[in-house]
């Protein structure tokens, strides 16, 4: 079992991959008879600008390292507290700095450290189809992340590892790339973020020419070993 320390470094020695500004507070107890909300990360609709209201901790470190909740230890608290958090992208910064930048903010804001494991889990195998991959080659350095549209999704200048990375982060089971494709490339997804999230995308990765197939494939765990469950001030 391959274990790999990570010592983050302060958010100001990497100044393109930390946020522009960010605000990060303690969510106000919540009052009323009504069912409490459920601290779930929420869909982004404005580009360069997080927003989340009233989030479980645990959600956030899912996001800034790609795992999803059952792949995360650590206190019990990582899934009551409830914080709100806000911040700005520096202008220009690609959407898959996002990751990085929430790692930086959670151990500038909340002094965490954690560390990584990988494990073997349930999850997919990302292979290629008896046809051919319907995506646009591009050049390596050109642009890359994602826009969401309504009932698609537009991936840009994505080797089919961060692709498979993607997938990973979005859908709970891990995704593993084994289609021995070299190159970057464009990808349009013919499904709502809704969909990805929630499992139903096979059929939008066929029409591209590649498959999905249940195995059990390396996975990344993380294990929160200290934060702080009041944050630094804004």
């Amino acid at each position: 079992m391959k274990v790999i320390i990570i010592a983050l470094l302060a958010a100001a020695v990497l100044p393109a991959q930390t946020f522009e500004v960010a605000s990060v507070k303690r969510s106000a107890p919540e009052t009323g008879s009504g069912s409490r909300s459920t601290g779930a990360i929420p869909r982004q609709q404005e580009p360069g600008r997080i927003n989340y209201p009233n989030v479980k901790l645990k959600g956030v470190i899912a996001i800034a390292y790609g795992v999803d909740a059952g792949q995360i230890g650590g206190p019990s608290w990582l899934d009551d507290e409830r914080y709100d958090i806000v911040a700005k992208l520096p202008d220009d910064a690609p959407q898959d700095q996002l990751p990085v930048m929430l790692q930086h903010l959670l151990a500038d804001r909340f002094h965490m450290t954690v560390h990584e494991e990988t494990k073997p889990r349930n999850g997919f195998a990302l292979l290629a189809g008896k046809g051919p991959l319907k995506a646009k080659a591009v050049e390596e350095g050109e642009s890359m992340g994602f826009e969401v549209q309504s009932d698609r999704v537009l991936l840009k200048g994505m080797t089919m590892a961060q692709f498979a990375k993607f997938l990973s982060g979005r859908t709970g089971p891990p995704v593993s790339d084994e289609t021995n494709i070299a190159g970057h490339y464009d990808i349009t997804l013919d499904a709502s973020m809704s969909d990805i999230q929630a499992g139903l995308f096979s059929g939008a990765v066929e029409d591209i020419g590649l498959k999905l197939e249940k195995r059990t494939v390396p996975a990344k765990f993380i294990t929160v070993e200290k934060a702080d469950k009041i944050p630094t001030e804004n």
